[in-house]
């Protein structure tokens, strides 16, 4: 019988997550530290999609949180991003990851058991240097697909211009009433199928302490949407850092209008805006495979910094 406690998540465990990530990055730099707020957003569903273990004392041991991008097209598998962490100087540590990797096994079954037939992938992110993590996940089936880069531009140097498309307006739009942010939903999602974002957590990210001082770039054929950059900081995250960084990130264009130099003028008024509010560099993140996306990039500064690798799961 397991010697820990698991629950949900509520707003209480928020500094003990935060403790055991901080844990964690001491021994893997590299690993990312996510904000315990982002676990009360409305795709944890009221924490039941994050597993918080306990010893018999009341110390989180180890927590697994599951994210699910659910599709409509049978032609694209649901995507259900989770992580299983916990505290690196536990052991043996096999017996608890092996328990909560059976709790994110469970949710995601039942998540998904509306779609009958509809092909699912568990799937992991990790930095290469976190062996441990990753020799856990394959133990457990998951496999290596692909590399995640993170690419840089630096806001000290000057920003190659980019010149406006034609006929297509680009402004600064933070989207301020449902209806606005209804139909930017619509645009991203027909834009990326695969990963789709619901109303109600695109509009936690905008009540999010990131938005504040955040937009969006945003091009339109006369009333109609045409494909977006969000452009945002986060002070913790600087911190985290060293410097005052900004992000360029959700980026897309609709299909027909793409080919343009729309995405690439988009991206270009971000940057300017990041640089105009003192960023000192903007990151996103592009599959490796992304060869389109990264050659427009580079042309616009962005360097490559780091790697992640996704290890997936096919249910």
């Amino acid at each position: 019988m397991s010697s820990f406690r698991i629950h949900k998540f509520t707003s209480d465990d928020i500094p003990q997550v935060m403790a055991l990530q901080r844990a964690y990055q001491g021994i893997y730099p590299n690993a990312a530290v996510i904000p315990g707020e982002v676990y009360l957003s409305p795709g944890f569903e009221d924490g039941k999609n994050v597993f918080c273990a306990f010893d018999e004392s009341g110390c989180l041991q180890g927590y697994a949180p599951l994210f699910p991008n659910l599709t409509e097209d049978l032609q694209i598998p649901h995507t259900v991003w989770a992580e299983v962490k916990i505290r690196p100087d536990l052991a043996p540590p096999r017996e608890l990851k092996d328990l909560l990797f059976e709790q994110v096994l469970n949710r995601t079954r039942e998540i998904t058991q509306d779609f009958p037939g509809h092909p699912t992938r568990l799937t992991f992110q990790y930095h290469p240097s976190e062996t441990a993590s990753i020799d856990y996940v394959t133990s457990r089936g998951c496999l290596y697909t692909e590399s995640v880069f993170r690419l840089m531009c630096d806001l000290s140097q000057e920003l190659p211009v980019v010149p406006a498309p034609d006929q297509i307006e680009v402004r600064s739009w933070r989207m301020e009433s449902e209806a606005e942010q209804q139909a930017y939903v619509r645009a991203r999602n027909e834009a990326f199928p695969e990963a789709p974002v619901t109303l109600a957590d695109w509009q936690s990210f905008l009540s999010s302490p990131a938005w504040q001082s955040g937009t969006t770039m945003t091009a339109f054929d006369g009333r109609e949407i045409v494909g977006s950059v969000a452009v945002y900081w986060d002070e913790e995250i600087s911190g985290q850092i060293g410097r005052k960084a900004g992000f360029t990130e959700y980026i897309f264009v609709r299909a027909k209008w793409r080919r343009r130099g729309i995405a690439a003028f988009m991206i270009f008024q971000g940057l300017m805006y990041l640089k105009e509010h003192g960023r000192e560099a903007a990151y996103l993140e592009v599959k490796a495979s992304n060869q389109r996306a990264l050659d427009l990039y580079h042309r616009l500064g962005y360097k490559l910094i780091d790697e992640t690798r996704l290890y997936v799961l096919a249910l």
